[in-house]
């Protein structure tokens, strides 16, 4: 009898633990948590039922971009978290305050045929496309200058509410000094542009926004306050860069020659 006894003991001394730690979570944690989520907005996931959360200083950010107010864009949760991802093409698990960038970037690398597919699809579906050539302020692109870099963004309008706005998407190609395959496939890319009837606008920026829009972070100022009338903001003329490609040292198999782009430009129906 006397294991018996000490099993009753064992057994109301978890009790005794139990009830201690239930009233220390029930006083103190769960509160705090409840605090912490009051002001966050839950909504289902978009395919597996999971919970999102639309992390409010985030959608900010992405209303600021856009001329549009709190009154005039939708009210629920959900709503917003479809409408920023469907018309700005803003990363719904960035808007749920995920550790990602904003936007996802146009992977062009060693791949600028993609780019061809790329604005084929959008110039089915949108009355034109916009290509950002964005360079450092007051830098020269010559190879003798260290600071020498140009990122590229694409960029169309889309409608909401009466009125007009712009989405953005960033490229991964980093025309940079001292690299010359990557310079290439950015001039090409211009090129493809040029040959398809876009839009190529050249603009300045700080290192900060220039490296920032590289990684899709952020879309700079500069960009967003052009708008309506690319021409008020067209700093420089890039399209003296744009060709179909040449040989460069470094260069890797997976690129394509001057041949093989002007012959995709070619069956796209393209000049």
């Amino acid at each position: 009898m006397q294991w018996f006894a000490y099993i009753l003991w064992i057994a109301l001394g978890l009790c005794f633990v139990a009830a201690i730690l239930s009233y220390f979570y029930c006083s103190f944690i769960k509160p705090r948590r409840d605090a912490r989520q009051a002001d966050t907005a839950v909504v289902e996931g978009a395919n597996d039922g999971s919970v999102a959360v639309l992390n409010e200083h985030r959608w900010q950010i992405v209303l600021a971009q856009t001329p549009y107010t709190e009154n005039e864009v939708p009210t629920g949760t959900q709503q917003r978290l479809v409408w920023a991802v469907d018309l700005f093409g803003v990363q719904r698990g960035w808007l749920c305050g995920e550790e990602m960038p904003m936007y996802p970037c146009l992977s062009f690398h060693n791949a600028v045929g993609d780019s061809i597919d790329f604005i084929g699809k959008q110039l089915k579906n949108r009355s034109s496309l916009r290509l950002y050539v964005v360079k450092p302020e007051g830098i020269e692109l010559d190879e003798c200058v260290y600071e020498a870099s140009v990122v590229l963004c694409f960029a169309a309008p889309v409608k909401y509410a009466q009125k007009t706005a712009w989405r953005y998407w960033p490229i991964n190609v980093f025309w940079e000094w001292g690299y010359l395959p990557e310079q290439m496939q950015c001039c090409q890319i211009l090129y493809v542009a040029l040959m398809a009837g876009c839009d190529v606008v050249g603009v300045e920026a700080d290192f900060n926004d220039i490296y920032d829009l590289l990684e899709g972070k952020r879309i700079p100022k500069v960009l967003q306050n052009s708008a309506v009338d690319a021409s008020s903001v067209s700093q420089w003329n890039p399209t003296v860069f744009a060709h179909a490609g040449k040989t460069v040292t470094g260069q890797c198999d997976s690129t394509l020659s001057d041949r093989q782009l002007k012959e995709r430009i070619q069956q796209a129906g393209w000049k």
